[in-house]
């Protein structure tokens, strides 16, 4: 079971002897999160969920959190309790985003990708992320798990595998990278957005990045082409379909990752009708009419 949060609160000394309240923070399928009001000034407390270790390295997180806090895209590491791994950053005053709101507003996506451009200019990550390395590891898991994977998984690691292979053309260089940008992870206080959650940080494409956030949300071509637009001065094709295979591999890891969790998680979450949407929107862009030209113009 995970700490109680008032024995988590009694550990930091620097809190201790001081007017001390808490409320739970929601919004999150992985780990529980509170707010903790010390003395007023308001603070995110962070205690990973059970059995999350399977699919994340906390130190790399960790290493990750305080690179992107020095670089002043994510809020800093305050604290950090070992062995649990929980951490404390300051409470951003601003507004969690929601899906709706990013994609109703091309400001807000040009704003949130110059953010994103920022980390992979700014920070930097020791450890690599590959999707399709990450998915092969993950197997591992499905069995001993017995996760469920839909009857056509063969095909679709296939279709992965011929992605992985038309990655190899042309690859950037390799860049800190989020990797898992739901609208949630991203907040704005009205002058900047700051991108929190460093779980699956790591040195990676800087496109499955983009592939990912553009995967979260249902963007139309054209704002597709926004976030190449304002990444790389312009649309470059290549860059672009570099994006949209990307976030079919998104949903691929995504998927993978949900099932596991149907087995092992402790959060109270339809991880299945989250898996199985995951591997519906893939088949959806599989079958994209563009899906061919994607292949060879990446």
């Amino acid at each position: 079971m995970h700490p109680d949060i008032e024995e988590v609160i009694n550990r930091i000394d620097d809190w201790k002897g001081r007017n001390i309240s808490y409320e739970e923070l929601g919004g999150g399928i992985t780990n529980h999160n509170y707010t903790v009001f010390v003395d007023g000034e308001a603070f995110v407390l962070r205690i990973p969920g059970e059995g999350t270790d399977i699919f994340i390295d906390r130190e790399n997180e960790l290493d990750c959190s305080k690179a992107v806090g020095e670089a002043g895209v994510a809020p800093r590491v305050l604290y950090h309790l070992k062995p649990e791994n929980i951490t404390v950053v300051p409470f951003i005053r601003g507004k969690t985003l929601k899906t709706d709101d990013i994609v109703a507003s091309n400001d807000l996506i040009q704003r949130i990708v110059r953010a994103i451009r920022s980390v992979h200019t700014e920070a930097t990550f020791r450890k690599e992320f590959n999707p399709f390395e990450t998915v092969r590891t993950y197997m591992n898991h499905v069995e001993r798990s017995r996760a469920p994977l839909p009857p056509d998984f063969e095909w679709i690691t296939g279709i992965v595998g011929t992605i992985e292979d038309a990655m190899q053309r042309d690859a950037p260089r390799p860049v800190a990278c989020h990797n898992d940008y739901l609208s949630e992870n991203f907040l704005d206080d009205g002058d900047k957005i700051w991108i929190i959650d460093w779980e699956y940080g790591g040195l990676g494409d800087p496109y499955f990045d983009l592939g990912d956030f553009a995967v979260e949300h249902p963007f139309t071509r054209e704002q597709e082409e926004l976030i190449i637009r304002e990444y790389c001065g312009s649309v470059l094709r290549n860059r672009l379909c570099r994006m949209l295979l990307h976030r079919i591999v998104a949903d691929y890891w995504w998927g993978v990752w949900a099932m596991i969790q149907l087995r092992v998680s402790k959060i109270d979450f339809d991880f299945l009708s989250y898996g199985n949407n995951r591997f519906d929107r893939m088949r959806r862009n599989i079958r994209d009419p563009d899906f061919e030209i994607w292949l060879e113009e990446v």
